[in-house]
């Protein structure tokens, strides 16, 4: 079901008390204060000015002290519930003195009013004892040890019995790694603990964030001291190693090099140790455990989401280079095994922390979404949901997910988990004269991949510092006709196709090396024919534009498992799956679908050697090797397709 916006533009100024505009907004206030929405508009609720601020800390129940700030309104009409956050990122600004600008992202909830609690996790800034990346839940095996659950657990006890003008209801929401630990709240079973909203949680580092499914995300590099190094005692103060200098040609001038020679240049993973402090524990398990061993297995958090007993909302965005797969896999897992959770998902066209943001016109590169998508999300959803959850006002949101159509741009509302309906396919086979068909062949097409010029993953240069969000919808017309990069493309479509779910891709494929990495592009190319619009921007030539969907992408030595590498056997046709990541896309009439199959998209990923070294983070230069790849036409993508 098409969902219509709950509110439209606002209509003429008010001029009069009496006017039937002043009669029809007085009714507009009845009906937000009925729906529990906020009232801001007419100067009734809180700003941060009528907050006050308490520094303390808590003590863990194995005696650890966490750093924890408290805002409260300072002169309370009733009693409020909590929002809160635990981060490692820090709850800046320290003080009690010093009130930062924004205590929330949403200022219809700061607004409303509730009590606002920020904590370092442990091991982190102002915190005690020592941090550990995604740390397992030790304690449902061994009451005495502690971790992100006991730590979460132990705080809400603290807070219930502690403070002042509380309702008793508690919340928790984050994005990112604070996504991670709203989850970890999910699990906690604290009573007081009533919802939890979690956006773009981090969930598994084998396949996001650091590394993908074998690969390793080069544009981590400049920030893998974040993660990886022990602070000695409590601090205000960064204590970590985040610097250009490496990158820097003229400091003065803001001059940085060309991140793909620089990166070229140490393309051998054993050859950044002048990037990473040589006391980075994460970065030492990272080389430890390439393999999806039981280390990396144990950090797997999507596992432990079965035991969600509390109302939990996944947000996030079709964009987010980092965490899509947490943000799909959590929904997924607890709709499917936690009932209790009664799991709900908003899934918007935006990029990684994007529903934070108030944007009005909302573009991720070149592409154009709509206007004021974050504000709404905030007030229509983000607001209500807890406003319902902690305070009884209004009522529950009526939908399991609401999930964006990024072809068509528009909201469609589920009462079920969208990605496990009864849906029909599509198979296209990759036919080696450049179509997409409906019948396979026996033929080939074959390229080169070399690792002295491998495919880049943007047109540009913009690198420095995670990898620029934009490229997950970027042209990729600069690659098309690239000899490295097979393209096969589809006729234009007579009718529209909506594809809603996991596209699978099933490669038939040999080299005359012993590995390879593929990545596999799913592209919506626009008609040629396609009239300019007012939403597009200046100088961008949008017709015939190759809009970039979905790219999967697979270290070919996992191709059976990700546990227990295997090499390919040179000259063999080897069947290869692909992982991608579920889409809801409409591509229209007009439009044509393309696939591209490519070996490398660097710097953003590191490179194979391919000539297969055990472990490719002790690889060195001499190791790397141009090698030929062989694509059969009996390789297949199969598009699962809405009915409706």
């Amino acid at each position: 079901m098409k969902i219509t916006p709950l509110f439209k533009q606002k209509g003429p100024v008010i001029t009069s008390i009496g006017s039937p505009i002043m009669r029809s907004v007085s009714k507009l206030f009845i009906l937000f204060a009925f729906l529990g929405l906020s009232t801001s508009l007419f100067g009734q609720d809180l700003t941060t000015d009528d907050y006050e601020k308490e520094e303390l800390y808590i003590e863990m129940r194995d005696g650890v002290k966490l750093f924890t700030t408290i805002y409260s309104p300072k002169e309370p009409k009733g009693d409020y519930p909590v929002l809160m956050i635990r981060t490692c990122y820090s709850v800046a600004p320290y003080g009690k003195d010093t009130i930062p600008e924004k205590i929330m992202h949403n200022p219809d909830l700061v607004a409303s009013g509730y009590i606002f609690v920020k904590q370092d996790v442990r091991g982190r800034w102002m915190s005690e004892g020592n941090f550990e990346n995604t740390k397992p839940p030790y304690s449902w095996s061994d009451k005495k040890r502690t971790d992100e659950v006991t730590d979460s657990y132990d705080t809400y006890d603290w807070l219930t019995k502690n403070l002042k003008n509380f309702n008793g209801n508690i919340g928790q929401y984050g994005n990112s790694y604070l996504g991670f630990t709203s989850l970890v709240a999910s699990v906690t079973d604290h009573p007081n603990l009533k919802a939890v909203l979690a956006m773009a949680p981090v969930t598994n580092f084998y396949f996001e964030d650091f590394n993908r499914y074998g690969l390793y995300g080069m544009n981590y590099m400049p920030v893998m001291d974040v993660f990886g190094v022990q602070k000695t005692e409590p601090t205000t103060k960064s204590w970590y190693n985040v610097t250009d200098k490496p990158f820097m040609v003229d400091t003065a001038n803001g001059l940085t090099e060309d991140y793909y020679d620089y990166f070229l240049k140490h393309r051998a993973l054993s050859d950044v140790s002048h990037l990473i402090d040589s006391a980075n524990f994460f970065w030492k398990n990272i080389i430890a455990h390439s393999n999806y061993d039981d280390y990396r297995q144990e950090r797997n958090w999507i596992q432990y989401l079965n035991k969600s007993k509390c109302q939990t909302m996944v947000v996030g965005g079709w964009n987010d280079e980092q965490n899509l797969h947490g943000i799909l896999n959590s929904f997924k897992k607890m709709a499917a095994d936690a009932p209790e959770s009664n799991a709900q998902l908003v899934l918007g066209p935006w990029s990684h922390g994007h529903p934070k943001r108030r944007d009005t016109s909302y573009y991720l590169g070149d592409i154009f979404y709509g206007n004021d998508l974050s504000k709404k999300y905030q007030e229509e959803i983000e607001y209500r949901y807890f406003e319902f959850h902690l305070k009884e006002k209004g009522a529950a949101l009526d939908f399991r997910a609401r999930v964006f159509d990024t072809g068509s741009k528009e909201w469609v509302n589920y009462q079920d988990d969208p990605f496990d309906d009864d849906l029909e396919e599509i198979t296209l086979y990759l036919n080696p004269n450049g179509s997409l068909s409906e019948e396979s062949t026996s033929k080939s097409s074959t390229y080169v991949s070399d690792p002295d010029h491998p495919v880049p993953f943007l047109k540009g240069d913009d690198f420095h510092m995670l990898a620029p969000k934009h490229y997950m919808t970027d042209d990729q017309r600069f690659v098309s006709r690239r000899a490295d990069v097979l393209t096969f493309v589809s006729e234009p479509l007579k009718d529209s196709i909506t594809v809603q779910g996991e596209i699978e891709a099933l490669i038939q494929f040999a080299s005359d090396h012993e590995d390879a990495d593929l990545y596999v592009k799913v592209i919506d190319v626009f008609p040629m024919d396609r009239s300019p619009q007012v939403t597009d921007k200046p100088g961008v030539k949008m017709n015939g534009f190759q809009h970039l969907v979905r790219c999967g992408y697979i270290r070919g030595r996992y191709y059976e498992s990700f546990e227990t590498p295997t090499p390919l056997i040179p000259g063999e046709k080897t069947a290869i799956q692909v992982p991608l990541l579920e889409v809801l896309h409409t591509f229209k009439p007009g439009h044509r679908i393309m696939i591209q199959i490519q070996s490398s998209m660097f710097p953003l990923f590191d490179l194979n050697p391919q000539k297969y070294v055990e472990n490719i983070y002790e690889a060195v230069d001499s190791d790397f090797e141009s090698a030929r790849h062989e694509i059969f036409g009996d390789s297949k993508v199969i598009l699962p397709i809405a009915k409706d």
